[in-house]
């Protein structure tokens, strides 16, 4: 499957580069960008790469600059760039739920058991404490514009919502 992804990347990046820079008539930063921005699309749907969402919002961004419309309407095309990329980096699964618990608060899960790892610092050392915890419920949903997650453990409950790509915790757990 990844050498078919692969060869469709290669045909869809010289096609553009064809279709783009040897037929459009437009100034070369104009047919930069686009080749730029097309390609950028297609490593975001073939391989599932988010971080060239940065990448085709800056692309866009340079083009609506690059047109000839009144500020406002080049500010209003902004925002609505903005947002739609905003909402593709709204996670879909519970894989981006898991990192997030694991950054922040340290808490690695499998099953339906889970390990909470801590630093303890002490006067004279430095150690650290794992604590297992098996899980009393989970939950995430995919609300398209933003996404929900919560764990209870034990006696504390983690939840955080994703908003654009950001997560946000809904409570501070002791």
């Amino acid at each position: 499957m990844a050498l078919i992804n692969y060869a469709f990347f290669i045909f869809s990046s010289l096609l553009s580069f064809f279709m783009i820079m040897k037929k459009m008539k437009a100034d070369f930063l104009t047919k930069y960008l686009l080749f730029v921005l097309i390609n950028s699309f297609f490593i975001y749907l073939i391989f599932d790469e988010r971080f060239v969402l940065t990448v085709i919002l800056i692309c866009s961004i340079g083009l609506i600059f690059n047109l000839n419309y009144p500020f406002t309407k080049k500010t209003t095309l902004i925002l609505i760039v903005s947002v739609i990329l905003g909402i593709l980096r709204v996670p879909m699964s519970s894989i981006e739920f898991d990192s997030y618990l694991k950054e922040t608060y340290g808490i690695e899960c499998l099953g339906n058991e889970c390990v909470r790892v801590e630093k303890v610092i002490n006067d004279e050392d430095m150690k650290l404490e794992a604590n297992k915890k098996q899980t009393q419920s989970y939950a995430f949903n995919w609300y398209y514009v933003f996404s929900a997650g919560e764990i209870k453990l034990n006696e504390k409950s983690f939840r955080a919502i994703n908003i654009m790509g950001f997560w946000f915790p809904l409570n501070t757990p002791t």
